[in-house]
């Protein structure tokens, strides 16, 4: 099939819908980049306590009580972000010639991608509810991943501690068992019930544009200069990434752990799209904020990740419409 071929299966109409999508979030982001700059009084830390401890957590249970539970799609998605960590990590240790364990922080920069602070926001205006689902599930087992595998490689110490301290797995948690197990309750506490769930479900909405302000913030407090040791990581997280996820599906479809029959379930075989979709776009993000360590008015990191952050956030504004125009010709269409 030529290039022409190739982009004749997309039409306008899916073009403008992705741009529709894409704008708005990078315009939030730099609207975060400009407060980092500017913001004299240092409110980062606030920002992240009110993210990580109110607004993530409603955004978690908002999005999973309403969600149909399916263990094989949990599965998938956890088999997922292990071969893609594992990939990507093998990849990054060789081109950036670390040690497996106690080598440069750079590797996480060069591995662990924004599952949250960029790519929540970009499932739910993407893909609604279905798509946020998936993609907060994705997020748990990134953080999972990183806190184990990825502080031991660095620091020879795991810190679990500091996931389950936050309410955000609890939150997780809570959702699923409201969609697995609903429970009838008297009139009037069904009412106060349905009031509280539309307030959880505002809130929720909150954390949209604070995820996304969180992710431009830091970047506000850096300077291009610090992009040159930071080409080879940045440009690892963005291209090798999304390789691998292509590579998943693909093994996914040829092994059968994802379905191509479309049959009458046409509905679910949206959904089992949607699941691929979200674990490609996931793997095209730059890097993630924490794996940074950048944290109130200080940039934890030495030079070779702020670089990899740059480079990453700067590309992707090329990658990850480039990541979304192959998931509407591969994933989308038939």
């Amino acid at each position: 099939m030529t290039s022409d071929n190739l982009l004749s299966l997309v039409t306008p109409i899916e073009i403008y819908m992705m741009l529709r999508g894409f704008i708005p979030v990078v315009t939030i982001v730099i609207v975060g980049i400009v407060i980092g700059r500017w913001d004299s009084s240092k409110h980062q830390k606030t920002l992240i306590k009110l993210t990580n401890y109110i607004f993530l957590p409603c955004l978690a249970f908002s999005a999973l009580h309403k969600h149909a539970f399916d263990p094989a799609e949990i599965f998938r998605i956890a088999l997922a972000v292990l071969i893609i960590i594992a990939v990507t990590t093998f990849v990054s240790v060789a081109v950036l010639r670390q040690k497996i364990r106690g080598g440069s922080k750079n590797i996480l920069a060069a591995v662990y991608m924004s599952s949250g602070t960029l790519l929540l926001p970009l499932s739910y205006v993407l893909f609604g509810n279905e798509g946020l689902a998936k993609a907060i599930y994705f997020h748990l087992f990134i953080i999972l991943a990183y806190h184990t595998v990825g502080l031991w490689m660095v620091d020879g110490k795991t810190d679990l501690k500091v996931v389950l301290k936050t309410p955000f797995i609890y939150l997780i948690a809570l959702g699923v068992a409201a969609r697995i197990f609903p429970f009838s309750m008297p009139e009037t506490i069904e009412e106060f019930a349905w009031l509280f769930e539309k307030g959880i479900d505002l809130t929720a909405m909150g954390a949209l544009p604070l995820l996304l302000i969180s992710f431009g913030y830091p970047l506000g407090l850096l300077k291009f200069s610090d992009a040159r040791g930071g080409l080879k990581g940045g440009l690892l997280r963005v291209i090798v990434g999304p390789t691998v996820a292509l590579l998943v599906v693909y093994i996914y479809r040829k092994t059968g752990l994802i379905s191509m029959e479309r049959g009458y379930d046409v509905l679910g075989y949206l959904d089992q799209r949607t699941t691929e979709a979200i674990l490609v776009l996931a793997a095209a993000l730059p890097t993630s904020n924490s794996a940074m360590r950048l944290v109130g008015d200080e940039v934890k990191a030495g030079k070779a990740e702020t670089g990899t952050l740059l480079v990453s956030a700067i590309t992707c504004i090329i990658t990850i419409p480039a990541v979304l125009m192959l998931i509407l010709m591969f994933i989308f269409t038939d």
